[in-house]
């Protein structure tokens, strides 16, 4: 049983005469009725919390996404006569932040209610709910019975594939510039034919179908697009550097979620998408192929994508791709600029790659330093600091113009930008036929 604050406020006020009866004779057994009264109160509240009856479970969400205030749902049933007060604590995982922490609700007799919170995942992997925690109020509010129902779980959280699951559900209507994106089909542009129709106002000459137009006897134009079954690769860096935190998440997490959408649309649009996973070595290297069924393999082995605490060695990395990339691909590359000897590596290697294939640096804006020089400094310290954010904010910039002198596309934006960007910057590429 817990004492509630109505039962300490009780007591409090019983002192009052207790101390009373130091000065005034008679009075002791007025006390002990008045304390006799609130025990025999306070064990009729703890039997009827005691003999309340209610049922309570949790519901999960069919998948758990890093990042994201996933709705968990608890259903409790009251088959008491009586209306119950409880409160409900979820035994959550350490790595999730739950808001709120408790459920406070009132339950009618004989009804079910379905209380929910929102529990926001940190990391990517395997996690265990714990058990339902209850305390059943009282029906005069003086104690509470407190009780636990067994409801351990194990839960997978996985990446952020909202952008995926909304091109998923969309049709072949839908107007993908509401996503950010730019249009999956490029009309009008590309090297592969796709269809014909009538010619429109602002249509290019050079478009038009002649013999097609001579036929009809009206103006016809040929509809392009993008060659389809080139190859993309996509590189995910897990050393020291991607463990660093922006906006909640680490960055290796941002780059998971960005690289799983570019693969999404990639393989959508009929190219064959491969990945790698490095830091001092390669981790894991999928060789690049299309379909549905490579989607999968993909998401499989992003999911279990842990930073490790070493140096990044570009240099092995792409003297590894430079032999297994035989046809001209485009490389998109998630790393990032924190550490100077480290960021030197990869120019050279970066030269050498751009001669034969289409590569692209894309890295996650610190936005930690920018906001800290948003604001004049209000003091020495806060001065020092901004020096030295100033310091690494333009050593960045200097390796970003390097790379970019390399003959690779460097992409730096918000953590919550990365995603789109890395596909618009795809889309690009491919309605220009670089590849």
């Amino acid at each position: 049983m817990v004492p509630l604050p109505r039962l300490w406020g009780l007591l409090c006020l019983l002192s009052l005469p207790t101390m009373a009866g130091g000065f005034v004779d008679g009075l002791w057994p007025v006390i002990a009725l008045l304390d006799l009264t609130a025990l025999v109160l306070t064990a009729i509240d703890a039997l009827l919390a005691r003999r309340a009856r209610l049922q309570v479970s949790r519901v999960l969400p069919p998948r758990l996404q890093i990042g994201i205030a996933n709705r968990i749902e608890v259903q409790i049933i009251n088959s008491s006569s009586t209306a119950q007060y409880v409160e409900i604590k979820d035994d959550s995982p350490d790595e999730f932040v739950a808001e709120p922490e408790q459920l406070r609700l009132s339950l009618a007799p004989k009804t079910r209610a379905h209380p929910s919170y929102r529990a926001t995942p940190g990391t990517r992997g395997r996690f265990e709910f714990g058990d339902l925690h209850l305390r059943v109020h009282g029906p005069l509010g003086l104690v509470a019975h407190q009780r636990v129902t067994p409801a351990a779980v194990s839960v997978s959280v996985s990446p952020d594939m909202r952008g995926a699951s909304r091109l998923l559900l969309s049709d072949a209507a839908l107007d993908f510039v509401n996503l950010g994106l730019r249009q999956l089909r490029r009309d009008g542009r590309g090297s592969e034919f796709a269809r014909l129709r009538d010619y429109t106002q602002g249509d290019s000459v050079r478009d038009v179908d002649w013999k097609a137009t001579a036929r009809r006897g009206r103006p016809v134009a040929r509809v392009m697009e993008s060659e389809r079954s080139q190859t993309v690769l996509i590189g995910v860096d897990a050393g020291r550097s991607m463990a660093a935190r922006v906006d909640g998440l680490t960055r290796l997490d941002h780059a998971v979620n960005a690289a799983l959408f570019l693969a999404f649309v990639a393989v959508r649009n009929g190219d064959r998408v491969g990945l790698v996973i490095f830091a001092d070595g390669i981790k894991s290297y999928l060789a690049p192929a299309p379909g549905r069924l490579q989607y999968r393999k993909l998401v499989d082995t992003l999911y279990s994508a842990k930073p490790s605490l070493t140096y990044v060695d570009y240099l092995a990395l792409f003297k590894e791709l430079n032999a297994r990339l035989l046809r001209r691909s485009l490389l998109c590359v998630f790393t990032d600029f924190i550490d100077e000897d480290q960021a030197l590596t990869l120019i050279d290697p970066m030269r050498r790659l751009a001669k034969r294939h289409v590569p692209v640096c894309l890295t996650v804006k610190d936005t930690a330093l920018i906001k800290l020089l948003s604001t004049p400094p209000p003091d020495t310290e806060t001065a020092w600091q901004q020096s030295v954010a100033s310091e690494l904010l333009l050593e960045r910039e200097g390796f970003k113009r390097k790379v970019g002198q390399s003959g690779a596309t460097v992409i730096d934006v918000e953590a919550n930008k990365l995603s789109l960007a890395a596909v618009n910057k795809y889309l690009e590429i491919k309605s220009r036929g670089t590849l």
